[in-house]
């Protein structure tokens, strides 16, 4: 008689939580640099073997850590208006900035890049989680008819997103909702003279 191979144990779903939270811990304190397998493996409360294998290296672990805390990311509110959707994913993004995990370890992401390029993956998909969640809130504003149609998704979403993000990463300025919401408040004026503005007339003297 046939032996019939069993399956492994599968994998347990509070290990591998456990894991990625203690490497983005680990990361934010002592930067790629500093970060060792043997320390996040202490600190999620697993052996060095459970970690191995699930990840190759600190590079990998690393990346899958950013990808799921970028996947995390909760559906963009629907308020009703335009202003009230970009003021909450506005203030939202400077919540996880400044009172999470993800704002001390993004610093040392972009510090990390110039050693270890292979991290550059990580940064672009937390960036663009944020990006298209507020695209998401354009799309919406320009078909309910809040804007019109020539308001650019992606120029907004530069425009709030990378005005926080170079705010919390560069200008290491006070980041708050009142800085948040002064941003959605120039953008959101931007738009509304883009839309009601009147057509030039074609062949007008400039």
């Amino acid at each position: 008689m046939t032996a019939v191979a069993r399956p492994g144990r599968p994998r347990s779903a509070a290990c591998d939580q456990a894991i990625l939270g203690a490497a983005l811990e680990v990361f934010a304190e002592e930067g790629f640099d500093g970060l060792t397998m043997e320390a996040v493996a202490a600190r999620a409360g697993v052996g060095k073997a459970t970690l191995y294998r699930r990840y190759p290296g600190k590079a990998a672990l690393v990346l899958e850590a950013v990808s799921c805390l970028a996947a995390s990311d909760a559906a963009p509110p629907d308020t009703g208006l335009f202003t009230g959707d970009l003021t909450a994913h506005a203030r939202q993004l400077v919540h996880v900035l400044t009172a999470t995990e993800a704002g001390r370890f993004l610093p040392q992401l972009v510090a990390a890049l110039p050693r270890a390029r292979e991290l550059a993956s990580a940064f672009e998909r937390f960036v663009a989680a944020r990006r298209a969640n507020i695209r998401a809130v354009v799309e919406r504003a320009v078909a309910r008819g809040d804007v019109g149609p020539e308001v650019d998704p992606g120029l907004v979403a530069d425009l709030v997103a990378g005005s926080i993000f170079y705010r919390h990463l560069v200008g290491r300025a006070p980041l708050d909702e009142a800085y948040a919401d002064g941003v959605v408040a120039m953008v959101t004026t931007a738009t509304e003279r883009s839309s009601t503005a009147a057509p030039e007339p074609v062949g007008a003297a400039r």
